[in-house]
């Protein structure tokens, strides 16, 4: 041999001995320790995984923290499938895993300082040793109980991963990471329903559930993943059968690197080693219709057409801002038998029941949730699964029903309880078929809707189709009562183009709106409903103001047909008829305005011409007057006038005695108003003969004047347009009036008072003098 050999196998020789002097291998005993160098790291006896320290960088932060985890051997990328300090890591590379001096397993720094304990009762025994096992579950084993007793196992206290060989009971659950390079517990845990008896699963994120597992698909996948479950599933003590659940393979199925995750995003993974990397067999939840309570409660979605949530029949929206707007309620509430019926569907995805009972036949699980109303939501009578006492069981709901799915592989026959009122056939709408509500003017059959919007149901399983022109059928996934449009579900040989050109063919109600042909989705619309159609007159009974007249409900009389709301309602007038209106109206304020300023210019023109007339005539009546009236233009300016200044006016003089006692001593309740020279009283005569009373003002000089010019100017000057001057009264300061009494006012109140005929925007003092004005004027007209 040659020393270059010789020198390489002894080389060899000495690293090969090195490691094995250096590892621990797959034993930790007490007194010895584990630290960052990961030579001294666990290794299990057939090396498929490996215990130590592990650094990882923040996202925000160069600096390594250390987590003392476990992981598969030799793999690449590191696969971690446990972390012990994963809510306190060590902040450098000082970590040290060691037994205690209490028999506790801890991860402490040189400082002293502990970063993670197995929390298990304190004892004194020296014999205890730290054993990681080909399975992946590291165990603490006390000699003296033995070693198949094990005091603590990784297994019973796991991360994020569920390894071959572990129990899945009700104490165990796994938390994801925070994110992908943070271990401590992110938001979304696996665990066993905690109100199930059966076994099954859920994931629930901050507490409440995701995502249930209680249902198995038919992928041969998920059977594998729930058959490695299941088959070591436990829940306390109780050991559980699933042989019931599971549907075996067509071959045994290999777990020999094999692991459950739970991910930091919500998704539940089944991972396999395949070489040179992780494959993903299986995952959940596939998509979000898969999310608890995706659609709230009483809605339901449809994975097969993507379309999203609606509400069952029988039941509407919940109000935005009500019990956070999310889910459907009942339209109404009733307990009353001959009220109630179900809705009855098919193939639905619903959570497990609330109660299980044992009924011989299907109707007295129905009459069992009747009496149970309001409690009952719903039924179903299936084939028992879990007992043996019978081979059917009466399951009933007594919580709001949600995470509900149709057209569903494993599905219910469920039967919801509803009011009649709620789902029966009326004159505009036909009966649900499955979760679709027909709306008018939608027919499915030839009692309901108008046939010339023909649609087909399929009562058995719920399924609506729609019928092209050419003959072919499509599935109905959507039908909106409030935009009229619903969607088909076609295959790939749908012609998106083709399809539009149907939008201009006769007598179809139906026009393309939208069309995704990579999705196999079209969108239709159905063109506003006419009258609704009719053979007799009993047809049109439904219909309130319509009569049947060739085989249409048509509107009476003064009524139309609103297809908006689809009825007959009271018909209100035309634009055109208003238009008509406005303008009939508009012409007779305009002639009107036009007569009025003929009038005006007519009147304006007179009163010019009749200037001079007027002139001569006041000459006339002072030359007519001059006798009269020449002892009273003497009075003007003096302080005082007597009765016997105006003797020889053709008027009766009365006593002031018998004023006082027509006007009650001028008391207020019989004053009519004041003027510019004094109030004006109303009298009443023995024998009821009414006057009206004018008190001149005895410190006026314009009083004076006013009382010449009125006894005697207006007492000579009689004229219908004129009031009447029926006497007057002087004693000492007093100067009286007495007029005709008008009940209806003088002309000025007439043309500036409450009733105005033009408009002012002061009140104004109407004195005798614009009285006499007018009067003349009107004289002279």
């Amino acid at each position: 041999m040659r020393t270059d050999e010789v020198l390489f196998s002894f080389s060899l020789f000495s690293l090969v001995l090195y490691f094995q002097l250096c590892s621990t291998g797959d034993t930790l005993k007490a007194g010895q320790k584990i630290t960052t160098n990961p030579l001294e790291n666990l290794v299990s006896s057939n090396r498929t995984f490996e215990l130590g320290f592990f650094p990882l960088s923040g996202s925000s932060s160069d600096v390594k923290s250390y987590y003392l985890g476990i992981w598969y051997h030799g793999l690449e990328p590191q696969t971690v499938v446990w972390v012990a300090n994963r809510v306190k890591p060590v902040p450098d590379s000082s970590g040290v895993f060691r037994i205690a001096e209490d028999g506790n397993l801890v991860i402490e720094a040189v400082s002293t300082e502990r970063y993670w304990s197995s929390k298990i009762e304190a004892s004194s025994s020296t014999n205890r040793t730290v054993k990681l096992l080909e399975s992946g579950n590291l165990v603490l084993m006390d000699d003296n109980l033995g070693r198949s007793n094990y005091t603590w196992q990784s297994f019973q206290h796991p991360t994020d991963t569920f390894l071959p060989g572990m129990k899945m009971d009700a104490s165990l659950a796994l938390t994801s990471w925070r994110n992908s390079t943070d271990p401590a517990p992110g938001n979304f845990t696996f665990t066993m329903a905690p109100e199930d008896e059966r076994g099954s699963f859920v994931v629930q994120k901050q507490s409440q559930i995701y995502w249930d597992l209680d249902e198995l698909d038919s992928n041969e996948n998920s059977q594998v993943v729930f058959n490695f479950l299941g088959n070591t599933a436990t829940r306390g003590t109780r050991s559980h059968n699933f042989s019931d659940q599971t549907i075996f393979t067509s071959k045994p199925y290999n777990y020999t690197k094999s692991r459950l995750l739970m991910n930091s995003s919500g998704e539940l993974q089944f991972l396999k080693w395949d070489e040179h990397e992780w494959e993903k067999r299986w995952s959940g939840p596939a998509d979000e219709y898969d999310i608890h309570d995706y659609c709230g409660s009483f809605g339901i979605c449809n994975r097969n057409n993507h379309i999203g949530c609606k509400c069952l029949p029988g039941f509407a929206p919940i109000p935005e801002g009500e019990l956070q707007g999310h889910g459907c309620v009942r339209k109404s509430i009733s307990c009353i038998n001959t009220d109630v019926t179900f809705l009855n569907l098919t193939n639905i995805k619903v959570r497990n029941p609330d109660h299980e009972i044992f009924t011989e036949t299907d109707a007295e699980c129905q009459s069992f949730c009747i009496s149970k109303c309001p409690l009952c939501q719903a039924y179903s009578y299936n084939r028992s699964t879990y007992s043996d006492r019978s081979p059917f069981t009466c399951n009933i709901w007594t919580h709001n029903l949600s995470s509900l799915v149709e057209e569903y592989d494993r599905g219910r026959d469920l039967s919801i309880l509803v009011k009649i009122s709620d789902i029966a056939p009326t004159a505009k709408t036909c009966e649900p078929c499955g979760t679709y509500e027909i709306p008018y003017p939608l027919s499915t059959g030839p009692n309901c809707g108008d046939l010339m919007y023909k649609f087909n149901c399929t009562k058995s399983t719920g399924q609506v189709n729609f019928m092209m022109p050419e003959g072919i059928s499509y599935q109905v996934t959507r039908i909106e009562e409030d935009t009229r449009t619903f969607f088909i579900q076609a295959d790939a040989s749908y012609s998106c183009s083709l399809r539009r050109d149907q939008n201009n063919t006769p007598n179809f109600p139906f026009n393309v709106v939208d069309c995704i042909q990579d999705f196999g989705i079209v969108k239709f619309s159905w063109q506003p409903a006419p009258e609704p159609p009719c053979n007799r007159p009993m047809d049109c009974m439904n219909w309130p103001h319509s009569t049947c007249r060739e085989t249409r409900c048509h509107c009476d009389l003064k009524y139309r047909w609103n297809n908006s709301i689809m009825s007959c309602t009271q018909e209100e007038p035309s634009r055109e008829h208003l238009t008509h209106r406005l303008a009939l109206i508009l012409t007779v304020i305009l002639g009107s305005m036009a007569i009025l300023a003929c009038i005006t210019a007519f009147v304006l023109v007179r009163r010019k011409k009749k200037a001079h007339k007027l002139d001569r005539a006041s000459t006339q009546i002072q030359e007519s007057l001059y006798e009269s009236e020449k002892r009273v233009k003497g009075l003007i300016g003096l302080g005082s006038l007597e009765e016997k200044d105006i003797e020889g006016i053709e008027v009766p003089c009365y006593t002031f005695a018998s004023i006082l006692a027509a006007t009650d001593n001028f008391t207020d309740s019989y004053k009519l108003g004041r003027g510019g020279y004094g109030p004006v009283y109303k009298g009443t005569f023995p024998g009821g003969q009414d006057i009206a009373v004018k008190r001149l003002s005895s410190v006026s000089t314009q009083g004076l004047e006013e009382f010449k010019n009125e006894v005697i100017l207006i007492a000579k000057l009689q004229h219908r347009n004129l009031v009447r001057l029926r006497g007057y009264c002087i004693k000492g300061d007093e100067k009286i009036l007495l007029y005709e009494y008008m009940p209806n006012k003088s002309l000025d109140s007439f043309i500036f008072g409450q009733y105005r005929i033009f408009h002012h925007t002061t009140s104004l003092k109407c004195s005798s003098t614009i009285t006499i004005i007018i009067s003349l004027t009107l004289f002279l007209i």
